[in-house]
């Protein structure tokens, strides 16, 4: 019996968990800040033109794409046609930009087009890559 209570006296178990902790929080804060700018995911097929050039990047340009299917996004999320005047910015002299896949069809870029002019929007950016 005596030899029990001795064991449980001199060995000490406690773990220190702070550096684990310090581990788990970097890798908290590695994780949020790579999903903060990590890339859209939404990848559209630009098709080539010989006269395109690259324009300034405008945080504050509205970008809509049209994928291969004519399904009209704004950041990744699926929006209509009516919701269109609702994300422009107030300013009307900002320009959109409109990223469509070289698959998409026609109809889907006219009727987002339609839609920016019945907004009163003409300064459209349209999306395509250089030969």
């Amino acid at each position: 019996m005596e030899e029990a209570r001795f064991l449980d006296d001199d060995f000490d178990a406690d773990i220190d968990l702070t550096p684990l902790i310090d581990v788990v929080f970097m890798l908290l804060l590695f994780f949020i800040l790579a999903a903060t700018f990590s890339a859209p995911v939404l990848k559209v097929a630009l098709p080539p033109a010989q006269t395109a050039e690259r324009a300034e990047e405008d945080p504050s340009r509205l970008v809509l794409s049209i994928d291969a299917g004519g399904t009209l996004y704004h950041r990744d999320a699926p929006v209509s046609l009516e919701e269109i005047q609702g994300l422009l910015p107030p300013r009307p002299e900002g320009a959109v930009e409109l990223r469509v896949d070289r698959a998409a069809p026609f109809d889907a870029f006219v009727g987002v087009m339609d839609r920016l002019r019945a907004c009163g929007r003409s300064n459209v950016l349209i999306g395509a890559t250089s030969d």
